[in-house]
């Protein structure tokens, strides 16, 4: 009878589990059940290896789920079905490493970021903590990732 308290306790850690997330209390809930499950098999070999089994079926049931939850028709209600991938189009900020060292106009009021016209290009430029005014003319100092560090031409 006290495999049922241990099986008891494991499914009610659980199933707080789902309220409170974390994956400590379901773990313990888990090892709780488990151990209920090998005292009323009779704490020997096969209880043991019923245990692993249980444990083994677990894992792989766990690892299907994931590879295919958002499949299913409850998936779909729980996750984002777009993606923004290059592959449709999405791109973020083009590297300009070629940019470094040339020389543009400021198209709107850099605070501190904006937009500039380099080489006739309108470009995403941020400036190194200053305000610059549309019309100012500016430097790009350095390219770092996708952001255009630019200072104001002396």
């Amino acid at each position: 009878m006290e495999f049922l308290i241990w099986m008891a306790i494991g499914i009610a850690l659980m199933a707080v589990e789902l309220v409170v997330p974390g994956g400590i209390l379901g773990l313990i809930g888990y090892c709780a059940f488990l151990w209920g499950v090998f005292i009323a098999l009779g704490e020997g070999t096969v209880a043991l290896y019923a245990v692993l089994g249980l444990t083994a079926l677990l894992i792989v049931l766990i690892i299907v789920f994931f590879n295919h939850f958002e499949k299913t028709w409850i998936g779909k209600l729980f996750t984002l079905g777009q993606r923004s991938t290059t592959k449709a189009g999405y791109v973020s900020n083009d590297v300009l490493e070629d940019l470094a060292g040339k020389e543009g106009v400021a198209h709107t009021t850099l605070r501190p970021a904006g937009i500039a016209k380099i080489d006739g290009n309108l470009v995403d430029v941020v400036t190194e903590g200053d305000f610059i005014d549309a019309g100012s003319p500016i430097v790009v100092l350095r390219v770092v990732g996708g952001r255009n560090i630019v200072r104001k031409r002396d």
